[in-house]
């Protein structure tokens, strides 16, 4: 740049008033080296700063990404956290879920308990008519059991005695009040009970059922529990129960039969009168089908209401 400026300066014989001397020039000289110099400074720092800023900007990214692993880290950390708790809290609910389950049934058990004690305040002495047993039922001598022989005994004839069946009734007959008490099925694989009508026919083929006077439940070979209505109804009974609790109310006229050692009702009647006011109900039993096996287990009446298992 120097060097063309001096080119371009006219020859000291064209200029007869300026000089040109070597001092001058080596200021010039200078200047234009401390330019260049500025210039590369100017240069450098531009690169350098460049430099810096992407090397920020790198770090920066660094910095962000760690950063973004880190909050990544930390949220799934906190799902991992709050799918714990959702499972505790699910965990609490079904724990709350069988509380309340396990509540209602104790419940449920503790109302049954306070029906079947509260109806059993009403038992009352039965003892089994012998003049009404059909002739292979043998009765024991007190009155409390019935037992199927398997063949026919010689016993006196009359209108009372069911002659076709294996039934047999009880001395006592009820117009009014409430009634309880309760038979000992033991091991039995058949049993009926319930009550009848007085005016049942006793004589010939007969059918269980409400229609004809008989409002029972039984046990048929073992396998299920039936209330002998028309038709049968499959009562859901969890087992065989080996106590059966009966309680009448002939106000209400109702029959509720329960299951004593599981305090709960099998099954409720609604008991329609008779031909009379005055008819009375009976305490009804049979030990099965007359064309089944004799069972060496007697049904039994029994007056302790303890639940002894």
């Amino acid at each position: 740049m120097i060097s063309r400026y001096l080119k371009e300066v006219p020859a000291v014989s064209q200029w007869h008033n300026v000089s040109f001397t070597a001092s001058t020039t080596s200021e010039l000289w200078k200047l234009s080296q401390q330019m260049e110099t500025l210039q590369k400074a100017v240069q450098d720092m531009q690169e350098s700063t460049q430099r810096d800023l992407q090397s920020l900007k790198e770090e920066l990214g660094k910095k962000v990404e760690l950063s973004t692993r880190g909050a990544l880290g930390s949220l799934q950390q906190l799902s991992q956290q709050m799918e714990t708790l959702l499972k505790a809290v699910q965990n609490v609910q079904t724990v709350q879920e069988a509380t309340c389950h396990d509540l209602q049934i104790l419940r449920a058990e503790l109302q049954n308990n306070q029906e079947l004690f509260r109806i059993q305040c009403y038992q009352g002495d039965v003892t089994l008519d012998a003049d009404t047993a059909h002739p292979r039922l043998e009765i024991s001598e007190a009155g409390k059991s019935v037992k199927d022989t398997g063949a026919l005994r010689d016993v006196p004839r009359n209108d009372l005695r069911f002659d076709s069946h294996l039934f047999v009734l009880a001395k006592e007959g009820y117009t009014s009040g409430r009634h309880y008490w309760q038979v000992d099925v033991g091991r039995r694989k058949s049993w009926t009970l319930g009550v009848a009508r007085e005016s049942v026919s006793r004589k010939g083929a007969l059918t269980l059922s409400p229609e004809n006077g008989f409002w029972a439940i039984g046990l048929v070979d073992g396998r299920d529990c039936w209330a002998f209505v028309e038709p049968w109804s499959r009562l859901s009974v969890g087992g065989r129960p080996q106590k059966i609790g009966l309680f009448l109310d002939v106000s209400a006229k109702q029959l509720s039969v329960y299951d004593v050692h599981k305090k709960r009702a099998l099954h409720t009647f609604t008991i329609a009168g008779g031909s009379s006011q005055a008819e009375k109900f009976f305490p009804f039993f049979s030990t099965g089908l007359a064309s089944g096996t004799p069972e060496d287990e007697p049904l039994s009446i029994v007056q302790d209401t303890a639940d002894d298992d």
